[in-house]
């Protein structure tokens, strides 16, 4: 549904996040998604509509009467929406926003949990999570960043992450993201120095 990540965009991230560990102790994560979900039952539901409205129209216009022929018609058009990237991709731009936004915070907290699922609960966790089909990021963080940093600095974080992708592009985006994340822990986290 929407093209691979490009390794010019894997590598600055990945300097990102290296540039960032040397100047806080917090682990900072980016998780950059193509897509959250596959939308495999909408991709059917959408199918099964388009092979029923030409199935109607085959058989009001007398072109297919058996219902055996009309009820094919209805099976290859949903195979068509379910192999067809094109219309996989149509059937992503129909879903509703809030059912995108739903999937893609639903793998954001999954992709969360497989990060810091090794982290001692005292140890700082963040996570800039961008979904690229669903137009979705998110910041997600342990809970022992609750009591040092305040609520609303998440959002900045987003705000400056979804202005940076209207000019410089992803690449650009998280790497600016993921610095400023840095900075507001680095004062309370340091990292460690090395002996």
């Amino acid at each position: 549904m929407v093209a691979r990540i490009s390794s010019d965009v894997k590598d600055a991230i990945a300097a990102a996040v290296t540039a960032a560990k040397q100047r806080t102790s917090a682990d900072i994560a980016v998780m950059v998604a193509p897509v959250s979900d596959g939308y495999q039952a909408y991709v059917l539901l959408y199918g099964f509509a388009a092979g029923s409205l030409a199935a109607a129209g085959l058989w009001w216009s007398k072109t297919i009467h058996p219902f055996p022929l009309l009820l094919l018609v209805q099976a290859c058009a949903m195979a068509l929406f379910a192999f067809v990237p094109a219309l996989r991709h149509l059937c992503l731009t129909l879903v509703p926003r809030q059912v995108l936004h739903h999937h893609a915070a639903r793998r954001a907290r999954e992709e969360f949990l497989f990060v810091s699922r090794h982290a001692p609960p005292e140890r700082p966790v963040v996570l800039l999570y961008v979904s690229l089909a669903e137009r979705y990021a998110h910041v997600l963080h342990s809970r022992a960043l609750a009591p040092k940093i305040p609520a609303g600095t998440w959002e900045n974080f987003i705000k400056l992450f979804t202005d940076s992708m209207k000019k410089p592009g992803l690449a650009a985006a998280c790497r600016l993201t993921v610095d400023a994340i840095a900075q507001e822990l680095a004062p309370h986290f340091p990292a460690a120095k090395s002996p």
